[in-house]
């Protein structure tokens, strides 16, 4: 009697992680796609720093490419920017001269990519994006990839 009573409570908590994280992956990616739907995620990061630095700025990707070291999940992405500018959109300084190096998250969706924080678990969605059909194709080798020779100091 204890016994299955305890696979049925195994299996009862299995049920429930399906619909769960389907709500969760569903409702994150609508959160994502209200702050916008790119069609790379250098785009992305690039509308993202627009918003957050003043007009004077420059920025250069450092790394666009999957988060997955192998490649498992294409349409998970991570991209690295570095951004030189007077100020901040809100009048803060920058952190190292004159330099910030911003980092998101990017999900490829059946309509494109979108931002996605770290907060949101991208890889806990990227996987069940998969499972459930949402994920777009992704692609495995990175659009800007990291240098050899790049020092993993940003700014300098």
């Amino acid at each position: 009697m204890k016994l299955s009573r305890r696979v049925l409570t195994i299996l009862g908590i299995l049920v429930a992680i399906v619909p769960v994280s389907w709500a969760y992956t569903s409702i994150q990616l609508s959160i994502a796609r209200s702050k916008g739907v790119f069609d790379t995620p250098e785009q992305g990061i690039t509308a993202m720093v627009d918003k957050a630095y003043a007009p004077d700025r420059t920025v250069k990707i450092l790394y666009a490419g999957t988060n997955s070291t192998d490649g498992s999940q294409p349409h998970v992405w991570y991209v690295i920017a570095e951004v030189r500018a007077s100020a901040r959109a809100d009048g803060s300084e920058l952190q190292k001269n004159g330099c910030d190096a911003p980092g998101s998250f990017f999900l490829q969706t059946k309509q494109g990519w979108v931002p996605v924080p770290e907060e949101a678990l991208p890889g806990f969605m990227g996987f069940w994006m998969k499972i459930f059909g949402m994920a777009g194709d992704g692609q495995r080798t990175p659009s800007t990839s990291w240098k050899t020779n790049q020092e993993p100091d940003f700014c300098q």
